[in-house]
């Protein structure tokens, strides 16, 4: 009786400690539970290093081994997955030079078109070898059709890119025929030998400046063919106007240009319009409106099979402030 009174006496007094330090009975046999359940924090930090170790380490060797399969020429097979958008097309810039571009020349449905040997790029759009641009109607094609077959299609161009709905054209000022350039006979030994001698190449103490390497990048992969040039090219001398005004017109045939002469007694004339991005800017701004719009412009005037085209370099609202007839 008296070990269980002591008993009672030792439960009370160690629930009245309890009280006083705002902890409930039995928490402490809580948390020494908790605390032998759980891992600690350190541990847990080093299971946490050990797996970004492990994850390091697998990434390494799917590496070497992509690199070495690559190396012996069997790259990795790629998953066929469904190609949900199209590789979009950036167009060169309108304007964009053309200064002695080699490439082939086709004609397909009385349509001219020019594809470039090497890529071309203005620094945003792109012209791939894979891509035929349209060759825009000029007195510069004429003459080309003329000569260009079919055995002999290969030809340095000169000119400028248009750009017409999100697409290419090009607007051709001159042309000259290449041929691809022929590497130099091999000499045997002894005439190389006596070459040598004779220039002192390839002396023993003489450092060359440029590599091999270079240098075969250096060599013109065509040359212009002197052989196809009976007689100089000549091509017809495009005209130019200035501040003509007159009406954007659509038909069938597509976008002409009406002049009017502000109000002038004189015949009216349309001209087809080639493709480039300010007939296209002004072909928008008449498609806001049901009042046809005046237009003063600057183009290029010239001539394909009998028949003028403009090339439009500048368009601007002109306007009647109300004293000349729509």
């Amino acid at each position: 009786m008296i070990k269980a009174e002591n008993l009672k006496l030792k439960t009370k007094n160690q629930n009245s400690k309890l009280k006083t330090s705002g902890q409930r009975p039995f928490d402490s046999f809580k948390l020494s539970a908790l605390t032998f359940n759980f891992i600690s924090p350190s541990m847990f930090g080093f299971l946490i290093f050990l797996i970004t170790i492990l994850l390091i380490l697998n990434n390494v060797c799917l590496a070497k081994d992509k690199y070495w399969m690559q190396k012996q020429g069997n790259p990795p097979q790629k998953q066929n997955l469904p190609q949900t958008t199209k590789s979009k097309i950036i167009p060169v810039r309108d304007g964009f030079i053309l200064d002695g571009v080699d490439g082939k020349i086709t004609e397909v449905n009385e349509q001219w078109y020019f594809t470039v040997f090497e890529p071309l790029t203005d620094g945003k759009g792109a012209i791939s070898p894979q891509t035929p641009v349209e060759i825009l109607p000029s007195s510069t094609l004429e003459k080309l059709s003329s000569v260009v077959s079919k055995e002999k299609n290969s030809y340095r161009i000169w000119g400028k890119f248009t750009k017409f709905g999100n697409k290419n054209y090009i607007y051709l000022s001159y042309f000259l025929p290449v041929a691809p350039a022929e590497e130099p006979a091999q000499q045997s030994d002894e005439d190389s030998n006596d070459v040598n001698a004779v220039n002192n190449v390839n002396d023993v103490n003489e450092t060359k400046i440029i590599p091999e390497d270079a240098l075969l990048l250096l060599k013109p992969k065509r040359i212009i063919s002197l052989a196809e040039l009976k007689k100089p090219i000549k091509t017809g001398a495009d005209g130019v106007l200035i501040d003509k005004t007159g009406f954007l017109k659509t038909t069938k045939d597509g976008l002409y240009f009406g002049f009017d002469e502000m109000g002038r007694n004189i015949n009216l004339l349309q001209l087809p319009l080639l493709q480039c991005e300010e007939v296209e800017r002004i072909a928008a701004e008449q498609k806001t409106t049901v009042t046809p719009l005046r237009y003063s412009i600057s183009a290029i005037v010239t001539r394909y099979k009998g028949r003028n085209y403009l090339l439009l370099q500048r368009a601007a609202r002109a306007y009647n402030y109300g004293n000349l007839v729509k």
